[in-house]
């Protein structure tokens, strides 16, 4: 059996993620999945195919981690912003 998955990201910041997802694209193929990745100026494509439904799943999970990971770095990093400037008028 062959199945695929297409995961679409839209954010400003494709290059940081880029940039994060080719540190850990290697790991990503398998003989069971592989992994392309197609960028545009804001959009990021993941597309995953697999021999089985345990490989597909394996690693739809690492894309989600991995980009939960980036949100919550980015929302930390908004955070630090907005601190530092409300800091900078008073």
């Amino acid at each position: 059996m062959k199945l695929t998955a297409d995961v679409m990201v839209t954010t400003p910041r494709v290059q940081m993620l880029k940039r994060c997802f080719d540190a850990e694209l290697a790991s990503m193929q398998t003989e069971r999945s592989t992994v392309q990745i197609h960028t545009t100026k804001e959009s990021m494509q993941f597309s995953v195919s697999a021999t089985d439904s345990t490989a597909l799943r394996a690693t739809l999970n690492t894309i989600t981690k991995l980009l939960t990971a980036f949100e919550k770095a980015a929302e930390n990093e908004n955070d630090s912003t907005r601190k530092n400037t409300t800091a900078a008028n008073h």
